[in-house]
């Protein structure tokens, strides 16, 4: 799905408070599937002038969502109570951080899709199992689920999805912002009994911009207006040192992918810039093509190999490091899906 269309200009528009009026012969269900690709469909309740079925229909979303935080929190006492326990104050990540410190003003506009806790490595282990042993089962139907920067998912009937990392990523990412630092600067929050902790403003959107350009190879060039939103009013919320994190991203080579990034932003959701960007431009005039036609990728040798085949790589080594996660490695050839689903990775890397 394109994201020059005009569905996609006027969802951008309308998260920012910038919405102009569609005419009567608007495709709302193409704007309606926009928006939940997009993630921000509880978002756009309010925020758009649309016939009274889509106005329902976004504000039956909101609600629901509203519903579904107010469980997600609650567990999040739950587990920070069970962890504090033990001596473990988790520091949250992402979604968690941005609902319990106002980020968003109204909780139930962001969508979650789990509980990110993050924990010292040497503790790790033992708020996995803490949290296992309340009555939550390990996901690790796919054994790469067994060395990823975070244990398997933990997954509960009528329940949230919870992760315990230990780290943000491998390479990089976890040079570009280590887990010591983010737990050390991060301060305690108390969320009804329990004590958890919050990342500084500046991990905070260290890491929000790290997840959105070095996580997933689909959403370095293709962010979701909801990660994009994150950034815009994580930065109002807490006035970011914009100075600190370029120096940071500088420091580890990593400054045209920030720069690229808030090019984007501020073109996509029409934002001011966040200061004089320089350098860069030709990848960005490379990735707003890239918006209009995909395909162009696979032309790039540069986007096949660092961002489809090295993470594959440096992935399959790490499941050759783990006992079995070899034992899937050396069978998956002869698994008649296998290359069914390699061919969907490359295509949708």
């Amino acid at each position: 799905m394109r994201h020059d269309t005009p569905e996609y200009t006027l969802i951008a528009a309308a998260l920012t408070g910038n919405s102009w009026l569609p005419g009567p012969e608007w495709d709302w269900d193409r704007a309606v599937a926009i928006a939940a690709r997009e993630e921000v469909l509880p978002t756009l309740h309010g925020r758009l002038s649309c016939p009274a079925e889509v106005s329902d229909f976004f504000e039956a979303i909101h609600g629901l969502n509203a519903e579904r935080n107010r469980q997600l929190l609650s567990e999040v006492e739950a587990l920070g109570l069970l962890l504090n326990l033990a001596g473990i104050e988790p520091v949250l990540l992402k979604g968690s951080a941005y609902l319990v410190t106002g980020v968003y003003s109204d909780p139930a506009d962001r969508l979650l899709h789990d509980i990110d806790f993050l924990v010292s490595p040497s503790q790790s282990v033992q708020a996995f199992e803490i949290i296992r042993s309340s009555g939550y089962d390990p996901d690790v139907r796919n054994p790469a689920a067994l060395v990823q920067h975070h244990h398997p998912p933990l997954t509960q009937a009528h329940r949230v999805p919870v992760e315990v990392h230990h780290r943000l990523g491998f390479g990089a990412r976890s040079r570009i912002l280590t887990t010591s630092e983010i737990v050390n600067s991060s301060t305690p929050f108390r969320l009804g009994r329990a004590v958890v902790r919050i990342p500084s403003a500046e991990h905070l959107m260290t890491h929000l911009v790290v997840h959105s350009q070095m996580q997933d190879s689909y959403q370095r060039i293709w962010p979701s207006l909801r990660a994009m939103l994150d950034l815009v009013l994580l930065e109002r919320r807490f006035g970011v040192d914009w100075k600190a994190i370029r120096s940071r991203f500088r420091r580890h080579g990593k400054t045209t992918l920030l720069n690229l990034h808030l090019l984007q932003i501020e073109k996509t959701m029409g934002t001011r810039p966040y200061f004089p960007v320089s350098g860069g431009r030709i990848r960005w005039w490379y990735r707003r093509a890239l918006w209009r036609e995909r395909r162009l990728r696979y032309i790039d040798p540069i986007y096949t190999i660092s961002r489809i085949a090295e993470p594959r790589i440096r992935l399959l080594r790490r499941l050759l490091m783990h006992p079995i996660g070899r034992k899937y490695v050396l069978s998956t050839p002869f698994h008649p899906k296998f290359y069914q689903r390699l061919l969907h990775n490359l295509i949708r890397g």
